[in-house]
């Protein structure tokens, strides 16, 4: 009886977590390789084969500025199973990838069940972080930015029960997540800082009391050894000079530069060009309006509690925990527009801000979940939800191509004016089509962009991947593909073969070749 008390407030997100999760094992094998995926493998074998063979190649490649701790256990599970065909490689990183991501939104649901004890609150909070069309696309595809995502809403949750609970051995295991988290993306570095800063408060707190502050510098002691040793043994790249190499990466990777384009708003845009609203237009078109709606009234409902009792919210208590949310939604979106940072391809860098935006909302609703108020926010809150499952029914596997009504929806519009498909996904669907429909032995294709083709063709079964050839020049080739990264307008050529149209745009088109018609050559 007393087991099934503790495990019902559970229960909701528990099933929630098992429906997503068998709908993510029948539809996994549908998602095509993201352009950056091979790349983004490289530092995971590099690595490795550090660690296990004395291979010094790690220290000559510039991606070894990239942390490894979510591409390293990729290539155990990969060697584990012996896995060789590229095929096999991808789809099991894309459903790893995938689950990950919904067992760390689990902690998401198990840290707002904590805050508000509630249960149909955590699990409204559950679903806005995996509903989320475009983060739910990339959980799959990206393995740069969901898994520090993942852990940046792990860390939130270990920190509210590690200042709860004020255990020593939940902050060693704080600052072991946290740690890991810096082993994925060097930015976690800003939760160790906030951490440290509430422990630095609590410990002041304790001598303003004239009590010992023996207790807050043990947790800073454990939290700084736990961070520091997780982060050393998660990242090989660091191991011959731990200093030294994490101060050599943060540097570089604070002044990143890329000198790639962008399509925003219409214009083709060098990367370290980009106008200050690139990030709150990406931002505002495209995640559910409801949710957005729900996330402003969140901080709102924050900045007018601070104001009332400020002092409140630097103790620990629950209040504490919004201005760790605040802040960690806040600063690093201020400072890249302020430093003029890199971003590109939507707003993926910054996507490790959106579980704290949500949280922030959920905090919000939770000042309006009762009485009639409470039903209307569950009616409005079922709608949006009805609205994302419909669109990513129809759009499966391009849910990453999302935006909501806040932009047109036209006829090209978004072809015209954003970036869409930027990785290339939708080329395996189109080689796909082609395989089933042309019986010819061997089929010449072509593209723009080599590497997208290149990763489609790896995602079709081995009898089918041996009929492709790539071509170098489209007008001696079967077929063109595009996914118009950086060509947003239509090819000079009537003989369109098959397209795929997200919203009303076109994200992927084929181009049949025969007879003959003047395209651009490939670069």
């Amino acid at each position: 009886m007393k087991i099934n008390e503790k495990l019902s407030p559970y229960l909701p997100g528990i099933l929630l977590f098992i429906f997503a999760l068998t709908i993510s094992l029948l539809t996994y094998k549908d998602y095509g390789i993201g352009w950056d995926e091979p790349t983004q493998r490289g530092p995971g074998l590099m690595n490795f084969n550090y660690m296990y063979h004395g291979d010094q190649e790690l220290f000559k490649k510039s991606s070894d500025n990239h942390g490894a701790g979510y591409e390293l256990p990729l290539i155990f599970i990969e060697k584990g199973l012996k896995l060789t065909d590229p095929r096999a490689i991808y789809q099991m990183r894309h459903i790893v990838t995938h689950v990950f991501f919904l067992v760390c939104m689990f902690f998401g649901y198990i840290l707002i069940l904590r805050l508000f004890k509630d249960k149909w609150l955590a699990s409204l909070g559950y679903i806005m972080l995996v509903l989320s069309p475009r983060i739910y696309g990339h959980s799959f595809i990206n393995s740069k930015d969901i898994p520090f995502l993942c852990m940046a809403l792990v860390v939130f949750a270990i920190s509210q029960i590690a200042f709860e609970k004020n255990k020593k051995r939940l902050f060693l295991l704080l600052g072991i997540a946290t740690g890991y988290a810096t082993s994925i993306r060097i930015m976690g570095v800003m939760y160790a800082a906030f951490i440290m800063a509430f422990l630095v408060i609590d410990m002041l707190t304790d001598i303003k009391k004239k009590e010992k502050p023996t207790k807050q510098l043990l947790h800073m002691a454990l939290f700084t050894i736990g961070f520091c040793f997780f982060l050393y043994i998660s990242w090989p790249y660091i191991w011959k000079a731990p200093v030294q190499k994490f101060g050599e990466t943060f540097s570089k990777m604070s002044h990143f530069n890329w000198n790639g384009s962008v399509l925003f708003q219409g214009k083709i845009i060098v990367c370290t060009q980009i106008p200050w609203i690139y990030f709150p237009t990406w931002f505002m078109i495209s995640n559910p309006p409801i949710w957005l709606l729900a996330g402003f009234i969140g901080i709102g409902v924050i900045l007018y509690d601070f104001l009332k009792k400020p002092l409140t919210f630097f103790q620990n208590t629950n209040e504490r925990n919004q201005l760790l949310y605040i802040a960690s939604f806040a600063i690093p979106i201020f400072a890249v527009i302020v430093l003029h940072s890199v971003i590109y391809d939507d707003w993926r860098h910054l996507y490790f801000v959106y579980p704290a935006f949500v949280l922030m909302a959920v905090y919000g609703i939770h000042k309006f979940w009762k009485g009639k108020v409470k039903t209307v926010i569950q009616v409005i809150c079922a709608i949006q939800i009805g609205f994302i499952g419909f669109f990513m029914i129809k759009n499966h596997p391009f849910h990453y191509v999302y935006f909501n009504s806040l932009v047109s929806h036209e006829d090209e519009y978004l072809r015209k004016n954003y970036d869409l498909e930027y990785w290339g996904c939708s080329i395996k669907q189109g080689l796909e089509y082609i395989a089933e429909n042309d019986t010819s032995k061997t089929i010449r294709v072509c593209s723009i962009f080599k590497s997208p083709l290149e990763n489609g063709i790896k995602m079709l079964p081995p009898d089918q991947r041996k009929r492709f050839v790539w071509i170098d020049e489209a007008t001696r080739g079967d077929y063109f593909l595009t996914n118009f990264r950086l060509h947003p307008d239509d090819y000079p050529s009537n003989n369109i073969e098959y397209e795929i149209k997200v919203l009303n745009s076109t994200i992927m088109r084929i181009y049949f070749m025969q007879p003959k018609k003047t395209l651009p050559v490939v670069r």
